[in-house]
């Protein structure tokens, strides 16, 4: 896939921030997290109000409608400062206008993009240093477009980057309700004066990422293998293929010295909707990470998954029952942190030994309805950057389905799409265009 760059520019909010919100705070959570930029595109099909030959009326509505966009969410047209506060500068966020060449939208995601193909639909370029976000806006032969955000995880999870887009795309499509984001995390998640050092979290570069389906109906056999008793509640789609997935990394030989490999697993809880005052637009890191580690070995066993389902409900319930959710304890985000990096700087130096895997569910997040006035997207992708070892689930457009954009070793991806068991209930994405 051939990009080619026509602008880059400079769009600022419409208005100016307010002095009294010129500083904006990070809770102890978003402290906690690495300026990492997280990245996904999301297609549109022909046809949008613009060709590759003039697109400027759709340019100037995305242009202007992020203006005002970023009156609302102030702090992505800022600076941060340092370890507790964005500088909301008014400075504003990159917005590069580019052409695919030779390609039309079909082509491009049949097969879906690889690494480096997706990364020509970011600003990873022009957003550098502290700057929180960065659009590119593709335009495909066809007609069809591709919006990029590349924004930094210290401002926003995978919710509030859905708040986002859908707070842009709002104003864009003029005489729909325009949602108010809120940025009062700090408020509930105080942040801390001195930093403890825990660590750092290692970059790499290796890694190779690949995406699997899986349909509704085989998320329907993985409930029901995921159950202990028949008449007991369904375990959601996360837990279920997380189970499954979990089963096969696990089993995947053993380490270097031939003893049994662990497999620890990070499993997100979303903490909108358990904490009073926590509101579903609030931007921030709302998001509890609590690593669960067992130990298993080939073949792959399949009859573990009900226990591991067990095993990440009774996470969820530590995280609703402790002090993180009741009494929004500062030191309980600590202990979450420290336990992470923990597993995690243990399973960077073991040698293989140990597998630490990242999941990060956007399941149920509604970037399927983002519609800037010209329809509902025709695919949503996903693009990391940064790090080994990482699961991001995203819907499939039916709603029902899970994407799971896998990151590996290229080692490990070898062995991981081979595995019988993993083909019996999950695809290799071939066409981002197949409905499901």
């Amino acid at each position: 896939m051939d990009v080619g760059i026509v602008s880059v520019e400079v769009i600022k909010p419409s208005q100016p921030t307010p002095p009294n919100l010129k500083t904006h705070q990070f809770s102890i959570i978003d402290q906690y997290i690495p300026h990492t930029y997280v990245a996904f595109p999301i297609f549109y099909s022909p046809p949008v109000p613009a060709n590759i030959n003039d697109p400027s009326q759709t340019l100037t509505l995305l242009k202007s409608s992020l203006s005002e966009a970023l009156t609302l969410f102030y702090p992505l047209a800022g600076r941060i400062k340092d370890d507790h506060h964005i500088d909301c500068s008014d400075e504003g966020v990159k917005f590069v206008h580019a052409r695919v060449l030779h390609r039309t939208l079909s082509q491009a995601l049949c097969p879906p993009p690889n690494e480096d193909q997706m990364r020509q639909l970011f600003p990873t370029e022009h957003t550098v240093g502290q700057e929180l976000l960065g659009i590119q806006v593709s335009f495909f032969e066809c007609g069809g477009i591709a919006i990029g955000v590349y924004s930094s995880h210290k401002i926003a999870d995978a919710r509030g980057r859905c708040t986002f887009l859908h707070g842009w795309a709002s104003i864009a499509k003029r005489g729909s309700s325009v949602l108010q984001p809120r940025f009062d995390l700090a408020s509930l998640f105080p942040p801390i004066g001195a930093m403890p050092s825990l660590g750092e979290f290692t970059e790499v570069s290796t890694a190779v990422t690949k995406v699997f389906r899986f349909e509704a109906l085989r998320i329907a056999k993985l409930k029901a293998k995921a159950k202990v008793h028949a008449d007991e509640k369904d375990p959601s789609r996360m837990m279920a293929v997380t189970a499954f997935l979990w089963s096969i990394f696990a089993a995947m030989g053993r380490g270097h010295k031939g003893n049994p490999r662990k497999c620890i697993m990070s499993v997100p809880v979303n903490l909108r909707g358990r904490i009073p005052g926590l509101h579903e637009h609030t931007m921030g890191n709302a998001v509890a990470a609590t690593p669960l580690t067992v130990p298993m070995a080939p073949p792959v066993d399949l009859a573990a998954m009900p226990e591991l389902v067990k095993e990440m409900r009774e996470l969820v319930k530590r995280v609703d029952e402790g002090g993180l959710v009741k009494r929004r304890d500062g030191g309980e985000v600590l202990k979450m942190m420290e336990a992470y990096l923990e597993c995690y700087n243990k399973a960077s130096s073991s040698e293989g030994e140990l597998g630490l895997y990242d999941v990060s569910s956007l399941l149920n997040f509604p970037f399927y309805e983002v519609d800037f006035g010209w329809g509902k997207p025709a695919w949503v992708g996903s693009l990391n950057e940064s790090f080994n070892n990482v699961v991001r689930y995203l819907d499939t457009k039916s709603g029902d389905g899970v994407d799971a954009w896998v990151t590996i070793s290229k080692e490990d991806m070898a062995q991981f799409e081979s595995m019988p068991e993993l083909l019996e209930y999950a695809t290799p994405l071939y066409n981002a265009l197949e409905s499901s």
